[in-house]
């Protein structure tokens, strides 16, 4: 990021820090420090621990490689604190990095993965999303300002959509687009592969798109959200349980579904600072929590969820010397005329 850039981020993020600490009740901090459970709040981080689990067998679903679940978890750790952090979704680039340099996976393979994943993502939340605004009974206005966004980005996302655009994409990318690296030329190391061109990330994208494996990856993220939201519920309780309000499961989901939307937003700041906190106060105004209460919660929530990527993301990036470049473990016999990449033989075995 250029200096500029980041100086702005900066700037920003200052800003949006400095609305938040004006507007929030610092009671409620108060209470949560002196009456929150480390027992729930344990059992949250741990449910919010098997959500990462979970989502190392779906990439292992979708890319179809023989990389073992344990890896994808690593990956999975260092790619949350990276997009946790890193402003304007940055972080997600780190997620074909890493699988570039562990297991030496095809760019395209790897982009491919992660826009089906998010594509995923977004039909399993917005899909709970309308769930809990039906559940939690939004009145005329309330409804129509909260479902309209989302029934936007599930039809954008929308299979049959995909289905048709893709092919038009492929058509239409016959030029090459420049091979861009992700990492610098080590000593000694061979540099990541190039992105190769548009049609062969088109054809990646189809490919992963059929059959079974995309029905699987697109159930395992319903039940990921699920779970994920459960975790969400436990720690939100702890929070707003000596205020009185009348929390159930549904309403977490509303809320924090419309802090996980903000951060699409161009002005995602470092760590999601204030864009986070602005989806879940508005949404839990809208269901009778008072502002200060609602700026407050929704700051303790944010930062308990960064503590949480953190404490899992900081000893994945320490091991990151330990692991190396080991990428694919192949037999002596195999290594002389084949290439390393994992996507070139199913029977290689990826750590």
């Amino acid at each position: 990021m250029k200096g500029k850039s980041l100086t702005l981020v900066v700037l920003v993020t200052l800003v949006l820090l400095g609305i938040i600490l004006s507007q929030m009740d610092y009671k409620v901090v108060g209470l949560f420090l002196k009456k929150a459970s480390p027992l729930v709040i344990l059992l949250s981080f741990a449910i919010y621990t098997f959500t990462y689990l979970l989502r190392a067998i779906r990439w292992r679903i979708l890319l179809g490689l023989p990389i073992s679940t344990s890896s994808l978890f690593h990956i999975v750790c260092l790619h949350t604190l990276a997009n946790n952090l890193f402003p304007f979704r940055t972080g997600e680039l780190t997620f074909p990095y890493f699988l570039g340099r562990f297991h030496k996976v095809q760019l395209p393979s790897a982009f491919s993965s992660l826009f089906l994943a998010r594509v995923s993502d977004m039909l399993a939340l917005g899909s709970l999303f309308l769930a809990g605004l039906v559940a939690v009974g939004f009145p005329g206005e309330k409804t129509l300002a909260l479902v309209v966004p989302a029934l936007m980005a599930i039809l954008f996302f929308s299979p049959k959509l995909l289905a048709r655009i893709l092919p038009l994409i492929q058509k239409c990318s016959r030029f090459k687009i420049r091979g861009w690296r992700l990492q610098r030329k080590a000593q000694g190391s061979e540099p990541p592969p190039s992105l190769g061109s548009l049609e062969s990330f088109s054809q990646e994208i189809q490919e992963q798109w059929k059959g079974r494996r995309m029905a699987m990856a697109n159930l395992l993220s319903l039940v990921i959200w699920g779970v994920k939201f459960l975790a969400f519920y436990l720690l939100a309780l702890e929070m707003t349980r000596p205020l009185g309000y009348p929390l159930s499961y549904w309403k977490v989901v509303v809320g924090t579904s419309a802090s996980e939307l903000t951060t699409v937003l161009p002005i995602h700041s470092i760590g999601g600072v204030g864009t986070y906190e602005a989806g879940w106060t508005g949404a839990f105004i809208l269901m009778g929590m008072a502002r200060g209460e609602a700026v407050a919660t929704a700051f303790l929530f944010h930062m308990t969820l960064l503590l949480f990527s953190v404490v899992l993301g900081l000893p994945a990036y320490l091991m990151i010397p330990l692991r190396g470049k080991r990428g694919c473990k192949t037999p002596a016999s195999q290594q002389e005329g084949e290439g390393s990449s994992c996507s070139s033989s199913p029977d290689k075995r990826c750590d």
